[in-house]
């Protein structure tokens, strides 16, 4: 089977998501999703020397050390005639330096070293790692050549510095740990694991990531586990890593897909239960205002008062009709002041009207007469006075010039006319007066009437003060009633966003195509596992089939079983099957998948002397067909490795004492 395009893909994704091509790809594209096939990765690591130096303590062999040991391709064996002697802890400064970090290695041993380098090769790029105790810790450099030589020549002190590059340098412990992660991953074309693991005693979970330590677990085979592959048993973890050995088209797009659907499912059921719960709260609290509402509709009901108006409304509204009224007063006693004011006026200019008639008629009453004695004294006027007045015009009372008549009558005329145009005008200004006083009156007996007729109101408005809490609640209640309205009531929605249905459309997609790419290497690696095992001494095995959760069925004297329930010895003998055959594979198609490297730490505890030497010949014999393939066993039978391996092969220590 060829593996679709990324066009197929598309393609197969958007009908299979009932959506268009442009959403699938928004949503990809969004997620950080790529569907193009990444060329097969030919990986490899070669180690060539190790060295390392310190001071051996709180042991009969304490004292200083300085040691090297050469690594050629094919099986390099470490034998000691006892336990504890120090072959496993060069297996663990390889890994360190490999690594990032030790796996295994005795916290009591760590201190003994001063000085550790590794010489190695990745994908042909000559590397070394030297690490130096400090009183802080080890310190690590990292150091790149263009050959082996070069790189050996400036470890010893001999190259010139320009020629090398320092990709490193004074790392702490945790920060190179951090960087040959990165540098191993990038170098070695290993996409992260990630995988979806729960929360203890919780169903919410989070994406974790496994980079190069977990890869590392199909390099130093992990010893007394059931584990076929790695050593990391969570999650489906040894199937991710040995489907990534073999090179499985979109395998790294899947299980980082697989990740972020169960990531993306959990976010949505999350924000759905929220919204759920939050629905369910609302409409309780809703049922508990409407109960404290009805019970406020029926106190209320029962109330004297006919507005229902609230007492703070009634009696804001009195005080300012009392406001008014006293206003409305003082403009009706401000009027009622005016009309009296102008009443009194044309009241005395009438009386002065008819003084000035009264007076008028008694003058020409005393014009008529002719008096011959004065008025005052009554003594009779001389002859000459009335002579005067005949022809001089003189009165003979007074002795003052009497007026012509014409005169008298203009003066007289006017006099008339202005009394009688002052009279109107102050009668036109007592009626203004009149009309301006009662209506001045009237709007204040309205106003009057009005501050009446609210108190009134405000003795049966004082009882219903719990008017208020009722509007706030009906205000509470149709609040909360809008917003429940956008929440589903009790329940969830069932329906998917877009995201999560393009995602899994993706994710069913790419492990149909894994699933067929990966079946069609298991056929061929379970052949190749199958031809190794035997070689490696496994008596009677019938068949062997991998499975893609990481585990193995294997037959056996035509009894079919688990990798997980065979012996020790089997276990150990098929988990170096399966990279042997890896590496027979990569080798054959050009493209190595797998490093190349295997640590195997005391095989010899689950298998007899003639099956560890079996094991370990038929690996040195792979070296023909596989020329770059290095083993490192620790083992403590030398009777299984001596006389079967060459001895430029073997670091040994027979007397009892340690490896170094």
């Amino acid at each position: 089977m060829s593996v679709p395009t990324q066009d197929e893909l598309r393609a197969l994704i958007a009908e299979k998501s009932d959506l268009p091509i442009t959403k699938v790809d928004e949503v990809l594209t969004g997620q950080g999703v790529s569907l193009v096939p990444v060329p097969p990765v030919s990986r490899s690591i070669d180690i060539s020397r190790l060295q390392f130096s310190g001071t051996r303590t709180n042991t009969q062999w304490d004292g200083p050390f300085d040691e090297t040991f050469e690594f050629p391709y094919g099986v390099t064996a470490l034998i000691t005639s006892e336990n504890l002697r120090g072959k496993s802890s060069v297996l663990e400064l390889v890994t360190w330096a490999l690594r990032g970090k030790p796996r295994d290695l005795r916290s009591d041993v760590k201190p003994w070293f001063d000085r550790i380098s590794l010489e190695y090769a990745i994908n042909g790029i000559s590397m070394a790692v030297v690490l130096t105790k400090s009183e802080s810790g080890f310190v690590a450099d990292v150091i790149r050549a263009t050959d082996a030589a070069t790189l050996r020549a400036y470890l010893a002190g001999e190259g010139n510095p320009a020629a090398v590059n320092i990709v490193g340098s004074g790392m702490s412990e945790s920060q190179f740990a951090n960087f040959q992660d990165e540098t191993m991953m990038s170098l070695l074309g290993f996409d992260p694991i990630t995988h979806f693991q729960k929360h203890n005693g919780s169903d919410q979970g989070a994406p974790r990531t496994n980079t190069w330590p977990a890869y590392y677990g199909g390099i130093h085979l992990p010893r007394n586990s059931d584990l076929l592959f790695g050593d990391t048993v969570f999650a489906g973890l040894p199937a991710r890593i040995l489907q990534m050995y073999c090179n499985v088209p979109l395998m790294g797009t899947y299980i980082r897909l697989n990740t972020l659907v169960r990531v993306q499912r959990q976010d949505e059921a999350n924000i759905v239960r929220r919204a759920t719960e939050d629905a369910a709260a609302r409409t309780s609290n809703r049922a508990s205002i409407q109960a404290e509402l009805d019970a406020l509709d029926t106190k209320f009901n029962a109330l004297p008062s006919a507005s229902g108006r609230p007492f703070a409304v009634v009696a804001n509204e009195l005080r300012e009709a009392e406001r008014d009224l006293d206003t409305a007063n003082a403009e009706s006693r401000d009027a009622g002041r005016t009309f009296d004011e102008a009443k009194a006026a044309r009241q005395e200019e009438v009386l002065r009207a008819s003084r000035s008639r009264e007076t008028e008629l008694a003058e020409l009453l005393f014009q008529g007469l002719n008096p011959a004695h004065c008025p005052r004294c009554e003594q009779k006027f001389e002859a000459k006075r009335t002579q005067r007045e005949l022809s001089d015009h003189e009165c003979a009372v007074c002795t003052k010039e009497i007026p012509t008549g014409a005169h008298h009558e203009d003066d007289s005329t006017d006099d008339n006319e202005d009394a009688a145009n002052s009279l109107e005008a102050l009668a036109a200004a007592e009626e203004a007066a009149q009309e301006s006083s009662v209506f001045a009156s009237a709007a204040a007996k309205k106003v009057h009437d009005r501050v009446t007729a609210l108190a009134a109101e405000l003795t049966t408005a004082s009882q219903a003060d719990e008017f208020n809490d009722r509007f706030r609640i009906q205000l509470e209640q149709s609040r909360l009633a809008g917003r429940l309205e956008s929440f589903p009531e009790g329940k969830s929605t069932t329906e998917s966003s877009e995201t999560i249905r393009v995602l899994e459309a993706t994710l069913d997609i790419l492990k149909d195509v894994t699933t067929e790419e990966a079946s069609e290497l298991f056929i061929e690696l379970d052949s190749e596992i199958l031809a190794i095992g035997r070689k490696l001494g496994i008596d009677n095995l019938d068949s062997v089939k991998l499975n893609r959760n990481g585990g193995m069925s294997v037959v056996t004297a035509g009894v079919e079983d688990s990798f997980k329930n065979l012996s020790g010895g089997e276990r150990v003998r098929l988990r170096v099957a399966v990279i042997a055959a890896l590496l027979r594979i990569g080798h054959r198609s050009g493209v190595g998948s797998h490093p190349g490297l295997i640590l195997l730490d005391s095989p010899g505890d689950e298998l007899t002397a003639d099956a560890e030497t079996t094991l370990l010949t038929e690996l040195d014999s792979l070296k023909s067909e596989l020329p770059t393939l290095q083993v490192l066993v620790a083992s403590d039978d030398p009777s299984a490795v001596q006389g079967h391996l060459a001895a430029d092969q073997i670091y040994a220590s027979l007397d009892g004492g340690p490896l170094w």
